[in-house]
């Protein structure tokens, strides 16, 4: 990567508070094109709220729960620089057209799951393609491709929690955002199911940003080459994935990979 590139994400110094809290605070962070960034930290550590920063939805009260959210500080993405006042939609919609969010939960059309996905493709002006045909070019098992078509015909509340959190990633990189922000995503998946769409995110990798807020340390080091490590709303290491893991920096990271909480 070269040195001169700028980073898609760029935070200096940047501070969010609500009301009189302080929910973020002195967040380091410069994402490139390209990169796998993992956010890990103990829960309230403000691994969510990052990613609606970076999305810039805490603006939506409904999404965020923030009364009169305040920045400091500089909070970059995709070149637009945000600060104390809420941007104007016509900003919000481009930055947000050129990255895709995926929660525990998923919003979906009362329709059937590949009227959902074609409703994406006329949306994004994508190309037809029957939904059979894109399950069918996915790099997945067999039997996981025989599960997606199964449900082609379902209205979304009728297809099992953790099928439907993978064809919510599917669904949102059909979209081919620049940026995929993934928040524990993959709720109740069993491993196999989880292998699969890992399997997806990696034919992904060359083209494809990822943001992966999440509880499971195995998945952050199997799918990120950066990991930043949260606590009380601040980093406590942002640092590549491998060191991460076999030489954290700080005794509090040690104490949270080995699972202890004396530090916290």
């Amino acid at each position: 990567m070269s040195s001169t590139q700028q980073p898609i994400i760029e935070l200096k110094d940047y501070a969010l508070q609500s009301g009189y809290s302080a929910l973020l605070q002195g967040i380091q962070l410069s994402v490139h094109a390209g990169e796998s960034l993992g956010v890990v930290g103990p829960a309230g550590s403000g691994k969510s709220l990052l990613l609606k920063v970076i999305s810039q939805s805490i603006w939506d009260k409904d999404l965020s729960g923030l009364e009169s959210p305040l920045q400091s500080g500089e909070c970059r993405v995709f070149g637009e620089s945000f600060g104390e006042r809420r941007p104007g939609m016509s900003i919000l919609a481009a930055i947000q057209r050129q990255m895709a969010v995926v929660g525990e939960t998923s919003t979906w059309l009362p329709i059937s799951v590949a009227q959902n996905f074609e409703a994406v493709r006329v949306v994004s002006g994508l190309e037809a393609m029957p939904f059979e045909d894109f399950v069918e070019s996915l790099p997945i098992s067999s039997r996981n491709k025989a599960q997606l078509m199964s449900v082609t015909e379902l209205v979304p509340a009728q297809v099992d929690q953790p099928l439907l959190q993978q064809l919510a990633i599917l669904r949102a990189l059909l979209r081919k955002p620049r940026l995929l922000m993934l928040d524990e995503a993959f709720t109740r998946m069993d491993p196999v199911l989880l292998k699969n769409t890992e399997a997806v995110l990696f034919s992904q990798s060359e083209s494809l940003t990822l943001i992966l807020a999440t509880n499971d340390l195995l998945q952050a080091s199997r799918l990120t080459d950066k990991i930043l490590f949260l606590l009380d709303g601040r980093v406590i290491e942002c640092t590549p994935t491998t060191r991460f893991f076999t030489n954290p920096k700080t005794r509090q990271a040690e104490s949270f990979i080995a699972g202890r909480d004396d530090s916290f």
